[in-house]
């Protein structure tokens, strides 16, 4: 009986910590979406995502672009999420699937991995316009001269895409952008 009430008492704990952290996460403008696996796949293909390539996955989620990355495409990735359960979402996620040795990911504010966009190969964001519009200046202020952008679904302001494709996410047709940093 003890026993049966210290589980439930845990689950409650994890499930209230889990809504309460969906909750702020909508509310300060990050609503946690989880791309599907096509889409995904379809922004690496329209990246040329190769082995050996890095990317950074600003906002990662669960970490499924960056384990898919990793498992087909042989990248390496990081991902930051601010959302305290996203990051142990994905933690456990890419362990999971074995990708631990390839997938790092971090908690906090996407300025802890700024020094990191300028060596990347690849950023990955399935962020809100709203969000991509405050966060553009910074962004294309850092990543590298060889450094492509791909964004599912969502479009910067100032910013023209390169290339896009069409793709299949959440039972709906959309596009995914790549960017490139302007010569």
């Amino acid at each position: 009986m003890l026993f049966t009430l210290l589980l439930i008492l845990i689950l409650s704990v994890f499930v209230l910590f889990w809504q309460l952290s969906l909750l702020v996460a909508t509310i300060i403008g990050s609503p946690i979406v989880y791309a599907s696996p096509k889409a995904i796949r379809d922004g690496w293909k329209l990246a040329e995502l190769s082995p050996g390539r890095t990317i950074i996955d600003l906002g990662c989620g669960n970490a499924r672009s960056l384990i898919l990355a990793a498992a087909e495409f042989g990248a390496k990735g990081i991902g930051i999420d601010r959302s305290v359960y996203s990051y142990w979402s994905s933690k456990v996620n890419v362990w999971i699937h074995g990708q631990a040795r390839n997938v790092t990911i971090v908690q906090g504010d996407f300025h802890k991995l700024e020094e990191k966009l300028a060596t990347s190969d690849v950023v990955y964001l399935y962020l809100l316009n709203e969000t991509l519009a405050q966060i553009e200046p910074w962004l294309f202020q850092h990543i590298g001269t060889k450094t492509v952008v791909v964004s599912l679904a969502f479009s910067f302001p100032n910013h023209q895409p390169t290339k896009t494709c069409e793709t299949m996410n959440l039972g709906k047709k959309t596009k995914i952008r790549l960017y490139r940093l302007e010569a």
